[in-house]
């Protein structure tokens, strides 16, 4: 009886104590999560991040203008008050241009982010994302089978592709901005080669669920940059950047087409990843499909315009679906030959749907209603769901 009672005693004990540990740990890890959202939410608040619409826009901006006070970006009526009360003492410093108090207290929108703040932020941001994962992934949230060499790998290759994409953002810009490249010209590249690059390296991560989040750091990041170059002040990497992805080197137009463009990325991942080919399906039709058919078109489609649309051509829309389907097909290749994805077709039928799937893609291209931008890639990949799997 006392070796029971004593036995029973040790048990209980030490499993008290495991989840004593483990409870430890996941308010550790909670807390860093809390605090994540909590940094976010303020550098939200305080480099506004509601888009500039005339219904926000105070009575007074021209007077200030005239002031030289620089007011580009606005908020809600009544949340100035709570930046300026408990969030700008933290961030006077670095974002907020120089203005006295009375200014401060009558603007009732924010002012641009300055340089060094839009660094500063890009960086906690990319930190809090990853540490916030990487805890998920350490408590097996992100699945059971996450060891340490595995979360060092998605770790690894995360930063090592987003290190790359950001190198390839940057070297293209310059060259726009040195004069080598039009703008037009640097945009369509970007367009066309980020995101099968990107899908290039898919086999590098892990095989587990939670890759996908790791993976998803990269677009993450990226939309995030977009969106502070084109709100941000005027600085030399802003500049350059919308000059290179933008057709007139507005930055507003960021906010468009490109933003849209590592939104869908990002929504791939998350959606798809290594699931399927699905994803991969949708984004080589929304890079390859969609950038090859402006270029094509602008160069060889000035004498063959479709009968209903003077801004679409044949040859366009020809390369449209060659550019789609080559690009697919060599992608699904990759994966399946690197085992990130498997396919039970013969590759005789998976090239035949993918080619079905460019056509009615270009197809929907060629809508004088809706944004392409959303349609292509959404046709492509549900497409590519209903054929192929």
């Amino acid at each position: 009886s006392f070796t029971y009672h004593t036995g029973t005693g040790i048990i209980c004990t030490t499993t008290f104590t495991f989840h004593y540990k483990q409870i430890n740990r996941i308010m550790h890890y909670k807390q860093l999560i809390l605090t994540f959202l909590l940094s976010v939410t303020r550098a939200t608040l305080v480099i506004g991040l509601i888009q500039k619409t005339p219904r926000y826009q105070h009575r007074g901006t021209a007077a200030r203008k005239e002031r030289g006070i620089q007011l580009q970006h606005p908020s809600i009526k009544g949340l100035h008050k709570i930046i300026h009360e408990k969030v700008r003492p933290h961030f006077d410093s670095h974002l907020y241009a120089d203005a006295n108090e009375e200014e401060y207290s009558s603007a009732q929108e924010a002012t641009p982010i300055s340089s060094s703040g839009k660094k500063e932020f890009l960086a906690l941001s990319a930190g809090i994302y990853l540490a916030s994962t990487i805890a998920l992934a350490k408590l097996g949230i992100l699945g059971q089978g996450y060891t340490d060499a595995l979360i060092a790998q998605d770790t690894g290759v995360a930063l090592l592709t987003t290190f790359l994409a950001l190198i390839f953002v940057k070297v293209v810009t310059k060259l726009a901005a040195d004069g080598v490249l039009q703008s037009r010209d640097s945009r369509k590249i970007i367009h066309i080669l980020s995101a099968p690059l990107f899908m290039i390296c898919w086999p590098l991560f892990s095989c587990e669920w939670g890759a996908r989040l790791f993976a998803a750091f990269v677009p993450a990041l990226q939309a995030l940059k977009l969106y502070i170059a084109a709100t941000s002040s005027d600085d030399v990497d802003s500049n350059e950047l919308a000059n290179a992805i933008s057709r007139s080197g507005d930055k507003e137009e960021v906010l468009g087409g490109p933003f849209i463009y590592v939104i869908i990325l990002l929504s791939a991942i998350m959606l798809n990843f290594r699931d399927n080919l699905s994803g991969a399906i949708a984004l080589c039709t929304m890079a390859a499909g969609d950038g090859m058919a402006d270029i094509i078109g602008r160069r060889f489609g000035k004498t063959n315009k479709w009968f209903f649309s003077e801004s679409k051509s044949i040859a366009g829309t020809m390369g449209f679906i060659v550019s789609a389907a080559l690009c697919s097909i060599g992608l699904a290749s990759w994966l399946m030959y690197t085992n990130a994805i498997v396919v039970a077709l013969p590759m005789g039928a998976l090239v035949s749907r993918i080619i079905l799937i460019s056509v009615v893609s270009a197809l929907v291209e060629l809508l004088p209603v809706g944004d392409d931008n959303w349609s292509v890639p959404i046709t492509a990949g549900v497409l590519s769901s209903i054929l192929i799997y």
